[in-house]
């Protein structure tokens, strides 16, 4: 990001800052997290100590949504004619970044925010948040901080109180927190989540439903573990039919035996249904439709990240940078994107189309260099958007299990690549990461003496 010259709003001194004023996720689709997360503009005074937003002019544009908004900050105190200056060349760089047939009448009408609060909230509601869902997921916040600060002897009273508002959304957030505060190594605070999740579970009615969901799932797994070597398609189907009336644990089940429930499966359990008779019969009837149900399910969730990692390989074939488009998404490197590029280059070797494979070999190559034992694109990804040295320490201290010497080999991969690319912002990204990581390994080579003396 460039940097500005601009006074801190305490101490009145002089500082510089990195400032983002342009949010295009069309040309990078981080800026959308970015600003939402709150992790842009941010001033940090070396000074007096200050950290707080910086009010800037701010223009966001999401093609896929066509959304084209602007913001100007009232603190500002411009005339509007100062405003429409200030705008005015960002909008004309998104215009000037796409083709001509892309470029469509929302582009003419760009929407004022005149607050940022509306401009996170616009955001939202184009992905189907509204502002409703928006101050539901405060009003959970404000529980969980309500549950952290309540002695133990209250919490049952404060839980049932507050039991509605005990949901789906409400456990994932506050998983996220509890995961946070785990991987901080703070005990005490572990210590003090995981006594109120035992209680969200045994006096909620949706805890109490994830507590039930939990065992059918350890069920399943117990009883295909239980078989070990011994699971034919006979002894699989046994396990099913005493599953057949829980449903939670029929699915799971299914999810992690799906390879068995082939075509030789369902002879099986036909022959079964035939020679069978009255209540036994439409049981197994009942439970083949179910199988037949639950199965076209997974293949068709199966389909979907294939198509999905299909579509992502060619968007990357068609980029002038992989290198770069990997390093922005690193989380496009799965199973599943890995088994379409070996499918394309199995097809083109076999077609023998040597234009195909000009593409596709480079695409191996640099994954080949990216994708080692310690790689890790989640961790990876979380160092590049720190939005500081001390971010990314904290975030290496938390994770240094997982920082192996493959892992640091991986970055050092990317950072080469990245090398002639035009987008410093991100080469820089790249390079801070690698920095963070690799004084870590190296601290940590440095104490292996002492540990073993």
């Amino acid at each position: 990001m460039p940097q500005t010259q601009t006074q801190c709003p305490n101490c009145k001194q002089p500082v510089t800052a990195e400032v983002q004023q342009l949010f295009d996720v069309g040309q990078n689709p981080q800026d959308k997290q970015r600003l939402l997360g709150g992790a842009v503009n941010v001033l940090q005074c070396p000074h007096c100590g200050f950290q707080g937003s910086l009010g800037t002019p701010i223009v966001y544009h999401d093609p896929a949504k066509e959304l084209l908004l602007t913001y100007f900050p009232p603190e500002m105190n411009r005339p509007m004619e100062e405003q429409e200056r200030a705008i005015g060349p960002m909008i004309q760089r998104v215009m000037d970044s796409l083709p001509q047939e892309q470029r469509k009448a929302y582009l003419l009408k760009p929407q004022q925010m005149f607050t940022y609060q509306t401009l996170v909230e616009t955001i939202l509601q184009a992905d189907g948040i509204t502002k409703d869902m928006i101050e539901a997921q405060e009003k959970r916040m404000d529980l969980i901080r309500r549950l952290v600060a309540t002695t133990e002897d209250s919490l049952e009273e404060v839980v049932k109180q507050e039991a509605e508002l005990v949901d789906a959304e409400f456990f994932t957030l506050f998983n996220r927190i509890l995961q946070s505060t785990l991987g901080a190594q703070d005990e005490e605070g572990t210590q003090k989540l995981a006594a109120i999740q035992d209680v969200l579970l045994e006096h909620t009615e949706f805890g109490q439903q994830l507590r039930q969901q939990a065992e059918e799932i350890e069920a399943a797994r117990e009883a295909l573990s239980e078989a070990g070597d011994q699971l034919t398609r006979e002894k699989l189907l046994d396990i099913l039919v005493e599953a057949a009336d829980k449903e939670v644990r029929l699915n799971a089940l299914v999810s992690l035996a799906r390879g068995g429930l082939d075509y030789e499966f369902f002879q099986i359990l036909s022959g079964r249904i035939e020679a069978a008779e009255g209540e036994e019969q439409q049981k197994l009837s009942k439970l083949r439709e179910d199988l037949l149900e639950i199965t076209k399910g997974i293949d068709e969730q199966l389909q979907a990240r294939l198509g999905m990692a299909q579509q992502n390989l060619e968007a990357l074939l068609e980029t002038d940078n992989p290198a770069e488009a990997l390093a922005q998404n690193p989380g496009l490197l799965d199973d599943f994107f890995i088994q379409v590029l070996n499918q394309a280059l199995a097809k083109a070797q076999q077609e023998q189309d040597q234009e195909r494979m000009a593409k596709l070999t480079p695409i191996v190559q640099l994954i080949q260099q990216l994708v080692t034992p310690g790689y890790n694109p989640e961790l990876l990804e979380a160092l590049m958007d720190a939005p500081d040295d001390a971010a990314r320490k904290q975030i290496v201290d938390e994770h240094a299990d997982e920082i192996s010497p493959q892992f640091v080999e991986s970055l050092s991969a990317m950072m080469m690549q990245m090398e002639d690319s035009e987008d410093k912002e991100l080469a820089d990204k790249v390079k801070a990461a690698y920095r963070a990581v690799l004084k870590a390994s190296m601290q940590r080579g440095m104490q292996a003496p002492d540990a073993e003396a």
